[in-house]
């Protein structure tokens, strides 16, 4: 993968920590990757104390883990927060489907339109686009709902999984993402509705799809 590229003056500490962060949704690092300070610095061009803030920050938010004073790693999750995060991901991305379809936008409802178009076009030739733009999808849809506290804690849920999404696609065979049938279209259809039930449904069964990420997970935790 490419380098994080450098970043413009300003506000360095908050900078660094959306790069640092973007990568790990992106799986730029896979996890139990150590991560350097000095060398992040040298990538973003910028000194060592924002990239410490930045990293400390994602350290609180359980995002890397620190195993000793200079020992910075990207966490290994386990097949149990995993589901975890599945289910926080199912309640709040629900929530805000059902939030979304009362409150949406014609912007809104194009811009989703756009990415799933996008997403389907990248799914049969790009997985790490498809990955990227299905992300991307979710986000709008949580922004749809103007419910910036539930948007940050799925921002942090996709941080957390980011590391492991990237390996478990590179393993697992991928579904038919450029169906007609995904479940994304089903969402689409509701909000142009109104229906809000019907969101928070098609957007559940979608994150529902992670329940195999678990099973894979509990299989390789058992083959040792």
């Amino acid at each position: 993968m490419g380098t994080l590229g450098k970043i413009d003056r300003g506000n360095l500490s908050s900078q660094v920590y959306d790069a640092i962060r973007n990568s790990l949704m992106d799986g730029r690092y896979p996890p139990g990757d150590r991560l350097r300070i000095s060398a992040l610095a040298d990538e973003l061009g910028v000194s060592i104390t924002p990239v410490r803030e930045a990293i400390f920050r994602l350290v609180s938010e359980h995002a890397l883990e620190m195993t000793a004073a200079t020992a910075i790693r990207v966490r290994d999750l386990k097949a149990a927060e995993v589901a975890e995060i599945q289910t926080i991901r199912h309640h709040l991305e629900g929530e805000a489907a059902l939030q979304a379809a009362a409150r949406i936008t014609p912007p809104d409802l194009q811009a989703l339109e756009t990415l799933q178009e996008d997403f389907r076009l990248a799914a049969a030739s790009d997985p790490q686009q498809a990955a990227l733009l299905n992300r991307q999808f979710h986000f709008q849809l949580v922004a749809a709902a103007r419910m910036p506290l539930i948007f940050a804690t799925v921002e942090n849920m996709w941080t957390l999984l980011g590391p492991l999404l990237r390996l478990f696609h590179m393993t697992v065979p991928a579904r038919d993402l450029a169906s007609e049938r995904h479940k994304h279209y089903d969402v689409l259809a509701a909000l142009r509705a109104r229906d809000g039930d019907g969101a928070r449904a098609a957007i559940q069964a979608d994150i529902g799809w992670g329940r195999l990420m678990v099973e894979w997970m509990e299989e390789r935790s058992a083959r040792g």
